[in-house]
């Protein structure tokens, strides 16, 4: 099982590191700075990321981190400890990193925190993907049971992300972790647990319209399906599909990027670094869920230990707490 964490965790943070510098970019602007996304690269010298060196996370990484940190000591999470451990990222980077890196929905909510609202109804507003793109450590605490993992996505979200639509994304997500970390595991039965928690995750929430996430990626889906080529798919997620923070569009994105790179996750990593868009959450979501599924053993060691450096971060510690989390809730590792 530690593999399995090591390469959800280690698979988000490279995702969400390559895809830094391509974020709000066009393929063809990728296209024209990178060529093809095979290393950690820094920002474009008019890009509000150009202040970050080249490997450097965002808060996908360091929102999933928090949410695993505050399910510590038990295994268990509640919106009161999620919103005590976003605020205390928050706090953690400094302003001008903040400014570029925080995402709207989160700003709006901690703010609303730090004024003393309740953190059950701070996230009232949030429709937005920054749920979604934390929830590997909610995955990887109920591995194999996607469907036990819904309360906790759903209680890790609130403080910032509480509407049906984000907790579609959230929940979606949490349960392809968990889906991933089944040993009898394969890409159907992983996107099939994404889709069944995106529809139950738009239960819960402040009501908000949103185009179905389940139906998004059946036609992320189909287009991986049908397309050519590697190049004719990402083209038809980006062109199709969608890849902006919308849920229904970089979450669904994410899902067609774990079909088309047959579960690999540096193929998953690279080919949403380089799809357009909220490039970092598609890589670090599809990253994780990746990661998660074929373990540690399937990254590029270099490049992990180049974005433990550059971050001050150690993955394996990390990892490493999850599973005696894991231990804490009476779970076999």
């Amino acid at each position: 099982m530690l593999k399995r964490i090591y390469g959800c965790i280690a698979g988000l943070a490279l995702g969400d590191a390559m895809g830094m510098p391509t974020e709000f970019l066009t393929p063809d602007q990728i296209g024209k700075y990178y060529g093809r996304i095979n290393s950690l690269e820094k920002a474009p010298s008019w890009h509000p990321h150009s202040i970050l060196p080249a490997g450097t996370i965002t808060d996908d990484t360091g929102q999933a981190l928090a949410i695993a940190h505050a399910c510590y000591p038990t295994g268990e999470i509640n919106a009161e400890n999620a919103a005590k451990y976003l605020l205390e990222w928050e706090d953690s980077l400094p302003e001008e990193v903040r400014q570029v890196i925080e995402g709207p929905s989160t700003r709006a909510a901690l703010s609303e925190l730090r004024q003393g609202n309740d953190p059950r109804q701070s996230g009232r507003n949030g429709k937005t993907n920054g749920a979604a793109m934390r929830m590997a450590a909610i995955g990887l605490l109920h591995a194999g049971n996607p469907g036990g993992a819904i309360p906790a996505a759903i209680e890790a979200s609130l403080p910032t992300h509480a509407t049906s639509t984000a907790l579609s994304g959230a929940v979606c997500v949490a349960c392809a972790v968990a889906a991933a970390c089944n040993e009898n595991s394969t890409l159907s039965s992983i996107l099939q647990a994404a889709k069944d928690g995106a529809d139950h995750g738009a239960k819960h929430g402040v009501w908000s319209w949103s185009t179905p996430l389940s139906s998004r990626i059946d036609l992320a889906v189909h287009l991986v399906e049908q397309a050519s080529s590697e190049e004719d798919a990402l083209n038809s997620i980006y062109r199709y599909v969608g890849v902006d923070m919308l849920v229904s569009e970089s979450v669904a994105a994410s899902m067609g990027v774990v079909l088309l790179a047959q579960g690999d996750p540096m193929k998953a990593v690279r080919f949403g670094a380089m799809i357009g868009g909220d490039t970092d959450t598609i890589a670090a979501i599809a990253g994780q869920i990746c990661g998660a599924f074929r373990g540690g053993d399937a990254l590029d060691n270099k490049l992990i230990a180049q974005v433990e450096s550059v971050n001050h971060l150690n993955f394996l510690d990390e990892s490493r707490m999850i599973l005696d989390l894991l231990a804490a809730k009476g779970l076999t590792g």
